[in-house]
């Protein structure tokens, strides 16, 4: 066991010693990615080495302009499946036929492949996730990453293999969300290790074609988060021995991602304290210094209501950036249940703690309100801090929250999360809500909808998604427990019958810096039409100056929360 502790510890040094090296000669490799994805306070500070975050998706090509004024959707036309079952597919900018949809076909090697993905530019895939439907999950297809305008693929690899299984790289780089569903199918897969190249990269599949004479419905999905950096960055390209020299390194950084760790620094705390209805507590920090870690437990008679009415509220040098429901902070939405993020972590029992990195050049005032009209024991309130060279790099945490109470899905629409002026850098989000749908035979499946996410000017979308679930890194409206690094489901039963849904999605490295303006919309697609009550917290960095349109709403926390259909407005 103390060989042990002492080859890890070693294995620590060297990581160490190798990043130093690297960033002194100013390269980026796989193992500095696997450092910066582990270091909590790099999201803190803004990137040294530019780059933009963007994504390549099989987002519906007829979804062109927001402009456009379209048909709202009401109508059937095509099968889902090989079920004779009329499907709505929407029209215009709510186009869903989002699968399947590449960039070109081309012919390598006298074969047939399309283009998911390239850049012509240094960078690095940060995310992939993919789903199938019908034909090509039954038989397979192949994926190929080109690098560098190599002909040869560095990876060649069967889907099934490359994302969500152990084929290139194991668990937590690569998982299933859900792990457990009752068709294998019914899964979104996800690989998370970065693979950086130093020229371009190109990503082809070749499913659609070798399957295409067996027939039935191929529905390929996916995602491609990536990083593109700037021409003069030097970038070692991921290659066929890579995972081998950095085999220590990746084993290291999975760990760092699943365990609990030891975070040091100074505590201070606050326990068993009463919150009577209206009143505050406050913990109080000086000087240049960072949050590590936020912890809390509550206990009231009602334990959902508690965790929307009591508000969590960070002023950071007189900037007030923080106001958020203590339990969509934690990404629990209203209900105590168990999930585990790189940055967030909760219990059943009512412990939660968050991992994000606060940094402040002067003064910290981190405040619990009590706006409900009810007792709420505090148990605990604590916070970690240490010292922080705060310079003019530093970048000030961010956290916003909304509800939307009978949100009316009838006419398709896009749902703004955030909007940004300022530079910054956005680092996740998570999504509550309740579906009153009554149908319990797994066809109000409300999230249909895809991410756009528009940055620094854009007006077509960087990131256009294909479905709310895809984005939140599950697939297929699955109600199942999932909990990774990066995404999480402590409840989905609104998924299927009605009910409450909480989503969570923390970026790791697939971050979005912004340099003047950063718009997050989320499209509403419920083919059945369904009230919602919608509510989305985010969560970013930026500096000082920064405005966003997201207010405090003392209101919204008081209302009820919805435990059943009756509880979300119909007007």
């Amino acid at each position: 066991m103390i060989l042990k502790k002492i080859h890890a510890f070693i294995l620590v040094l060297s990581m160490v010693f190798i990043n130093a090296q690297a960033q002194e000669n100013n390269t980026i490799t796989l193992q500095t990615l696997l450092q910066e994805m582990t270091d909590r306070g790099s999201l803190a500070q803004w990137p040294t080495a530019a780059y933009t975050c963007k994504q390549a998706s099989s987002y519906s090509r007829d979804s062109k302009t927001k402009n456009t004024i379209v048909e709202d959707g009401k109508y059937k036309t095509g099968n889902f499946g090989d079920e004779n079952v009329p499907r709505d597919w929407g029209k215009g900018w709510f186009e869903n036929h989002d699968f399947s949809q590449y960039i070109r076909t081309e012919v390598n090697n006298g074969r047939k492949e399309d283009v998911m993905f390239e850049d012509d530019n240094p960078g690095a895939i940060v995310r992939f996730w993919a789903t199938f439907g019908g034909v090509p999950s039954d038989f397979g297809g192949i994926y190929r990453l080109y690098i560098d305008g190599n002909p040869e693929p560095v990876i060649e690899m069967y889907n099934h293999n490359l994302v969500g299984q152990s084929g290139l790289v194991g668990k937590p780089f690569s998982f299933f969300a859900p792990e457990e569903a009752e068709n294998p199918v019914w899964r979104g897969r996800n690989l998370i290790l970065p693979i950086p190249y130093a020229k371009s990269c190109k990503i082809t599949y070749d499913g659609e074609h070798k399957y295409a004479h067996i027939g039935g419905w191929r529905g390929h999905y996916y995602q491609i988060n990536y990083r593109s950096y700037e021409d003069r960055t030097q970038i070692e390209s991921f290659n066929k021995e890579t995972l081998n020299t950095y085999k220590d390194h990746i084993e290291i950084a999975g760990k760092q991602l699943i365990e609990e760790p030891l975070v040091e620094g100074e505590q201070l705390h606050k326990t068993n304290v009463v919150l009577k209805p209206g009143k505050s507590i406050a913990l109080k920090l000086k000087g240049k210094r960072a949050i590590a870690q936020l912890q809390m437990q509550l206990k009231a008679a009602n334990q959902e209501q508690a965790l929307r009415s009591t508000v969590l509220k960070i002023a950071f040098d007189d900037n007030q950036t923080v106001w958020c429901p203590v339990g969509q902070f934690y990404g629990l939405g209203y209900k105590q249940l168990a999930h585990k993020t790189y940055y967030l972590e909760t219990d059943k029992a009512g412990k939660m703690i968050s991992r994000w990195v606060m940094p402040f050049g002067k003064k910290a005032i981190v405040t619990l309100e009590n706006h409900g009209n009810q007792n709420v024991t505090v148990e605990d309130f604590g916070v970690t801090h240490k010292a922080y060279d705060w310079n003019e790099q530093s970048m000030y945490f961010h956290a916003t929250w909304k509800e939307t109470r009978g949100l009316d899905s009838e006419l398709r629409s896009d749902y703004n999360y955030v909007s940004i002026k300022g530079k910054g850098v956005f680092v996740g989000d998570n999504l509550t809500l309740f579906n009153t749908f009554p149908d319990t035979t797994g066809l109000n499946w409300w999230g249909e909808g895809d991410e756009k996410i528009y940055v620094d000017g854009e007006t077509f979308p960087s990131h256009f998604g294909t479905g709310t679930e895809d984005y939140y890194s599950y697939a297929w409206c699955r109600p199942q427990w999932f909990s990774a690094p990066n995404v999480s489901q402590p409840i989905g039963e609104g998924n299927k019958t009605p009910g409450n849904t909480s989503n969570n999605r923390y970026r790791l490295l697939d971050d979005i810096p912004f340099t003047s303006d950063f718009t997050f919309d989320m499209e509403i697609w419920h083919p059945y039409r369904a009230k919602l009550n919608f509510s989305p917290a985010t969560f970013f960095y930026a500096f000082n100056g920064a405005q966003w349109n997201i207010k405090p709403d003392v209101a919204g926390v008081q209302q009820k929360v919805a435990l059943k259909i009756e509880d979300v407005p119909t007007n």
